[in-house]
């Protein structure tokens, strides 16, 4: 810790896709202001509520992350303030924000917009450095091409739904569950878990489904008289987008009215609400000067009818640190906004903030990613990524701390709380994240831990729902989002 009371640290972060992000720029300020629920009112109304948390509703109440103003209104580099809604943690109010730091950041590009060279690191500290040398003056590209750039990350639309889902929808009554065991049977199973309203989504997405003088239904198309797991508490399904920010721009040229057309006024299905939450929280790793070092943990999976062991690189169950942007705002911490679902079954893994839940042909072999899952037959039963599948249930697991360990624990290699060896991880650089005398209630702290109580996600209570399911209903709900 500094004098001035910062202290230095590391954090990872991987982009997201950037897919229908002119659709979110699109969603109404108001829309985004009414999504927080501090009084957790909202959510309760579900077959599977716990008692396990004594929530009101479903523990989730997020909030907005407000942009202060980084420069006076009248000068070049002034962007929107206000209500953040891009990047990890919301602290964007405008595409425009995100184009020119990424020009800047990632490829050392400036223009008018933002005509500071990056400071390099002195060439005692980085003797590559030494030689290095600004040529071109600066700024080095016109004021157009930020502007050209986030054009294409306007209109760059989501992917089309799989066809199980789209089965679903086109059908008669797509909210009729289906007495058959086909794969959009249990999409359609997957969604009803999720908290949709399957009518009225249908009404949303299927052109020409929608009556004339409206359906009545819920406008986000969550289904307010059951929401079962309750996901749509923050992955809202449908946002209705306004007037577009596009309008009046003019580097759009001669096809500004089509594309204010097609963004305006447009049921989105962006799965967010697009507000913080808070997320899991170990302190020994969020308080690190550095994350958290890969660790080998032998886990045993099922590969066809065979019990294999693979040493896998153990994901850290703490989604929080205190890294932050040159824009913080509101945001804390253990604070990120709803990452849009939209398209995450055609675009995969890597997933979360921090890229950490990864898929690749180089290690699903070898050394790939792994944790533990819970459901209602087992509880911290090893998890090994070797599939998309295993991808979408380990971020799906990562939303909140290991469950407690029971009598229902795994005994298999690599099952039970995923506590590091001895308890410390030693990195490389020289510190040690200690989780102290007793890692498992750091790690997996009870429930009636006064460590749960500050440390669990707002996210606790729908997890535990869902961590209640049986197998079929969790793959349900896996098939689902692979149909996004």
């Amino acid at each position: 810790m500094s004098s001035s009371g910062f202290r230095r640290g590391v954090g990872e972060r991987a982009g997201p896709p950037y897919i229908g992000r002119g659709l979110m720029e699109a969603v109404p300020n108001q829309d985004i202001t009414n999504a927080p629920d501090p009084s957790d009112t909202r959510g309760g109304k579900s077959s599977l509520k716990s008692a396990v948390f004594q929530c009101k509703g479903d523990c989730v109440t997020g909030k907005v992350n407000m942009i202060p103003a980084n420069a006076p209104p009248d000068q070049p580099n002034a962007l929107v303030s206000g209500i953040g809604r891009f990047g990890l943690r919301a602290n964007g109010a405008e595409i425009l924000q995100f184009v020119i730091g990424g020009l800047q950041g990632e490829l050392g590009i400036t223009s008018l917009a933002n005509n500071n060279e990056i400071k390099i690191a002195d060439p005692k500290i980085a003797p590559y450095n030494k030689n290095c040398k600004n040529l071109v003056t600066d700024p080095e590209f016109p004021l157009s091409t930020p502007f050209s750039e986030r054009n294409f990350l306007r209109l760059t639309a989501p992917p089309e739904f799989g066809p199980n889902l789209l089965a679903v929808l086109n059908s008669k009554n797509p909210s009729q569950p289906r007495s058959d065991y086909s794969r959009a049977a249990s999409v359609q199973r997957g969604a009803q878990l999720f908290g949709i309203d399957l009518t009225a989504f249908a009404n949303r997405m299927i052109p020409g489904r929608m009556p004339g003088g409206g359906d009545g239904r819920d406008p986000n198309a969550i289904n307010q008289s059951d929401r079962m797991v309750s996901c749509v508490s923050c992955h809202t399904p449908v946002q209705r987008t306004g007037r577009s920010p596009a309008a009046g721009d003019p580097s759009l040229g001669t096809d500004a009215a089509s594309v204010v057309n097609i963004l305006s006024y447009r049921w989105a299905p962006i799965f967010s609400d697009l507000i913080l939450h808070k997320g899991p929280i170990i302190d020994a790793e969020r308080f690190a000067p550095t994350p958290r070092d890969p660790i080998l943990v032998s886990r045993s999976t099922l590969v066809g009818s065979n019990q294999l062991n693979f040493k896998t690189y153990d994901l850290p169950r703490n989604l929080t640190d205190d890294i932050f942007s040159n824009q913080k705002a509101t945001a804390k911490g253990e604070e990120f906004r709803t990452p849009p679902l939209m398209g995450i079954g055609k675009v995969g893994p890597p997933f979360l903030h921090d890229g950490s839940v990864y898929l690749s042909t180089l290690t699903r072999d070898t050394t790939p990613a792994g944790t533990v899952f819970t459901n209602s037959e087992v509880t911290n039963a090893p998890l090994v990524v070797r599939s998309v599948d295993d991808a979408l249930r380990a971020a799906i697991e990562l939303h909140d701390l290991p469950a407690p360990d029971d009598y229902k624990t795994s005994k298999l290699p690599g099952g039970g709380c995923p506590v590091p060896p001895g308890g410390k991880v030693f990195n490389k650089i020289g510190n040690v994240i200690n989780y102290g005398s007793s890692p498992k209630d750091v790690i997996c702290p009870p429930y009636t831990s006064a460590i749960s109580k500050t440390h669990r996600s707002e996210g606790r209570e729908v997890i535990g729902r869902f961590r209640s399911l049986p197998p079929s209903d969790q793959q349900a709900i896996i098939n689902l989002l692979k149909e996004l």
